[in-house]
Formats: structure tokens, sequence, C-alpha cells
């Protein structure tokens, strides 16, 4: 099947999760991604996490789910001769993704300025904890000072409690994504340009990942902005609506979200409680939010006397809103992760098989994905080839 990118290439710097995802994206969409790999591999100076030496066992430093469908060449840039090679491979490239430390590719004299005079169609899109300007650009960073600093672990965990970074690497993962949206965007770019029959003047793309949580955090900071109240840690609470929350049941939990007055209605007759429209605490979502601990006592009061599946029949009558809240095995196992064959396996250069998440996109109903991924500079020898 063809893809969306076939024929696009893409050379790839560093070892960030976010330029890593990003050119994973961009791999499965069909471009041809170059990972460079310095000549003596990926040494991390921390050594193998426990998590990644039991998915990739020794290759731990060789090898992330985030190179699969991805060639890898080593070069060392900081040798001119291979320095050299690189230049000459960029120059068959649509784009660059950098995540390299930042600064590093400048200390090697490849400035942007350099860059834009040798490969003026070049787009060339970089990522980094804090971006390329502002005091804090030259600050190291960590996915969990990221998420710290741009204000999203000051509104997790309990009502009440110490603030608590999110479970995932968000901040790696949302820079990441933009760093993939805004290379579509400039590639889309080109394509229209030289389809008018217009010159493509190739451009820089700033990605940082603090602004990209900070635009993840609209709904919150327009609250604030608007209203001067500072979001806080309110459990699953939501400073916007009520109720929304995990309530008990007979035999577990249940998250539930009711935003609307319309689904305000459905979920309280659905309940057998009409009466709560009109009561004067809950007339309106301001006072529900007002009041979201007395409307949650009312909810936990009524959810007791069911059981979790008898709960989701009620709620499904009424197209409320309503979710499990699933551990990775229960997702793993999920009717819906399988009916949309989201876990896929994956081989290691060493031929090794893993289960993984799938890429997330159905295009004409086919998830576009390589299930392998190379050792590193395994495909040295091709595409150094093609450069002679």
């Amino acid at each position: 099947m063809k893809r969306p990118l076939d024929g696009i290439r893409i050379i790839e710097l560093g070892r960030t999760e976010a330029a890593g995802s990003a050119g994973l994206m961009l791999s499965d969409l069909g471009a041809e991604v170059i990972l460079i790999d310095p000549p003596g591999g990926w040494k991390d100076p921390y050594g193998i996490s426990h998590e990644d030496s039991i998915t990739y066992g020794e290759l731990s430093n060789a090898e992330r789910l985030c190179d699969r469908g991805k060639k890898r060449v080593f070069l060392d840039l900081a040798d001119e001769k291979q320095k050299l090679l690189f230049l000459k491979l960029l120059g068959t490239a649509d784009a660059l993704l950098d995540g390299l430390q930042l600064g590093r590719l400048a200390q090697l004299g490849l400035t942007q300025s350099v860059l834009k005079e040798q490969f003026p169609k070049l787009s060339y899109v970089s990522v980094s904890g804090y971006g390329t300007t502002g005091p804090c650009a030259g600050r190291s960073w960590s996915e969990a000072t990221i998420q710290a600093e741009s204000g999203f672990v000051s509104t997790t965990g309990p009502e009440g409690g110490d603030p608590v970074r999110s479970g995932g690497d968000m901040a790696n993962f949302l820079g990441g994504m933009i760093m993939c949206i805004t290379t579509l965007m400039l590639l889309a770019e080109k394509a229209k340009k030289e389809a008018d029959g217009k010159e493509f003047a190739g451009r820089y793309a700033d990605v940082s990942m603090m602004d990209s949580i900070v635009f993840g955090l609209e709904n919150q900071f327009s609250l604030y902005l608007k209203s001067g109240i500072v979001p806080k840690p309110k459990g699953n609470h939501y400073a916007l609506s009520a109720p929304v929350g995990n309530f008990s049941c007979k035999d577990g939990e249940i998250m539930i979200s009711v935003a609307t007055e319309a689904q305000w209605q459905a979920f309280s007759e659905v309940l057998g409680h009409p009466e709560w429209v009109e009561r004067p605490e809950f007339i309106n979502v301001s006072r529900r939010i007002e009041n979201y601990r007395l409307v949650g006592e009312a909810v936990s009061e009524v959810f007791m006397q069911y059981t979790r599946a008898e709960l989701m029949e009620i709620l499904q009558r009424r197209s409320c809103i309503y979710g499990c809240i699933n551990d990775f095995t229960e997702v793993t196992e999920h009717v819906q992760t399988a009916a949309r064959k989201m876990f896929m396996d994956v081989q290691s250069a060493d031929g090794t098989k893993f289960k993984a998440p799938a890429n997330p996109i159905l295009i004409d109903g086919t998830r576009m994905q390589s299930d392998k991924i190379s050792a590193a500079g395994a495909q040295s020898e091709e595409i150094l080839g093609i450069l002679h």
C-alpha cells in the first residue's frame, strides 16, 4: 500500500524521545527516516534502566521502540571527513529533525545560517526542553523538570496533597507530536509551492517541550487568565465541570464526566433522581462546581447501590459519559484495543520479539507501521553507498 510520505527523506539526530517519536510517526507514514548513530553507539552514562533491560536486554542503549522502522547509519559529526558525508546526505533530504543537546550542531560549525545557505530548501526542526530562546534555553532539563516548570505538575495529585508528575512522559510525547506536526506542515508547504511552480525557501522551526505542555493546558490557563483562580490538585475532579471523577460502586470504581446541562439532566434522570435538576445547589454548572463535594456525595450514595457492570448498562441508556479505571493488564485485554489491534509484535535487531503499542492512526482501515528495529548503524553501507 502506498503511504502518504513515500519518497520523503528525513534525517534524525539525537536521542531524545521527542525527536524519536516524531521520527517514528513520519517513518510509519512512509518517510525514509535515517537516524544518525555515533560510531561508538549510544551509551547512557547512568546505565541501563530496569525497564529497558526487560524490554530490550543488552541492546537497551542501542534500541528504542521509537527507532522502529528507521534506517541507521554510523557517522561521527566531530570528524571532518564524516561531517562532509553527513552534509552530502543532508543534501538529499527533505527535512532534518534535531534532538541533539541544544547548540551541539552550532558547536560543530553547522549553525542555522550555514545550513540555510547550503540547503536553502531544507525544513529544519529542532526540539528541546525549553526551546532555543529565552533565559532558560541553555538549562539542562529532564521529563520531570519540564512537567514541573510548565505548570502541569501543579494541577495533578490528590486534593489537598502534594502535586505529582504524570506517569507517562508527556513532555517528550507532546514535544514529539508538535515536532511531527510542524514537519508535516513544512513538507505540505513545500509540496504546494512546488506544485504551483513557486520556489520554496526552507524554514527553521523551534519546538519547546515546555511550550507544548503549556499549549496542552489551554483550558486550565484560560480559566486562570480570565478569573485569576490558580488551579490546584483536585484528584480526578475537574475545575470546569461537576460531577467529574471516580466514584465507588459495589465492586470497584467508575469514572464519569458530566459537563453540560443536557448531560446533567440525562444523568440525573437515568439514575432515577430527576429532582437533582431543580435542586438549588445543582441548578447549573457553576453551582455544581461550587458544590462539587455535595454533588459527589449524592452520586456516590446512588452508585453504591449497583455493581460496575450494572452502572455501565444504566448510564449507556442515555449515552452518559463513563469509563473504567483500567490497569495495563485490563487495557491490553480490552475489547476495544483488541478490536482495533492496538498492540503489535515488534522484532529487535537480534530477532527477539515483544509486544508494544501500535501506531494510533488507521488509514483506509490499516495501520501503516514497520515491525522491526534495526541495530545501530545497520544500514551504514547502503546509505553511505549512495553518497559516492
